[in-house]
């Protein structure tokens, strides 16, 4: 093999090292959601809602878990979660930052998910908000899935897989992507791209959807 045709393969050794190292990471909250892990000893749940404006931003950050996002109450965030972990001692230190504020461009609500560092702790979190709510989501691993839920939607993912229900009609731009996966998207044209897949949609709505995973799938639904 010439020295050129070993520098050509060299992305795809690269890619192979990072699907070895990741996919664990992955398996390890969907296998928890299913049911399937049977190491985590210890549950605790939780619930919180507060007053919120539809219109307003939703910001959360979480390390590792799946979060389900869907239409609630028109006029408040309601918040459950479930932490999980094979230690009692990582359920009782893992925190939840949960803060609502009103500025001059409406509503505004960060939520953060805090597990001790370097600990095998998972959240399993179900969030409400009015349908009219604009959502900016990161977390590492897990899962999270967006349902008819109406304003701009800005989605990232390290692991895992992204689904996101709601009408193709109410998007004015779409751009999805993932590193390593698929993008599945009925109606919003081609995807282009190898090992992970791109998506870009314009329409007639309102918002903007932006939505990217590292190593997953990415699934827009409705029509």
């Amino acid at each position: 093999m010439s020295a050129r045709s070993r520098v050509s393969l060299n992305p795809l050794y690269k890619t192979a090292l990072i699907c070895l190292f990741l996919l664990p990471l992955a398996a390890m909250p969907l296998r928890a959601a299913n049911g399937v892990n049977h190491d985590w000893d210890y549950e605790e749940t939780h619930s919180d809602s507060r007053a919120f404006a539809a219109g307003g931003f939703v910001h959360v950050h979480m390390g590792v878990g799946d979060m389900h996002i869907k239409r609630g109450d028109t006029s408040k965030i309601s918040l459950r979660y479930t932490i999980k972990s094979r230690r009692e001692s990582n359920v009782k230190a893992a925190t939840v930052d949960f803060d609502v504020r009103s500025n001059v461009h409406g509503t505004d609500a960060t939520i953060e998910f805090h597990a001790p560092s370097g600990a095998n702790t998972s959240f399993d979190v179900e969030l409400e908000v009015p349908q009219n709510t604009n959502l900016d989501v990161h977390a590492k691993v897990g899962d999270v899935t967006v349902e008819d839920i109406e304003g701009d939607k800005d989605l990232t993912l390290g692991v895992g897989d992204i689904r996101v229900a709601k009408e193709r009609s109410t998007y004015r731009l779409v751009n999805a992507s993932t590193g390593i996966g698929d993008v599945n998207g009925d109606g919003y044209g081609e995807t282009s791209g190898w090992l992970g897949k791109s998506l870009k949609y314009h329409g007639d709505g309102k918002y903007e959807l932006r939505a990217h995973v590292g190593v997953g799938d990415i699934t827009l639904e409705g029509k």
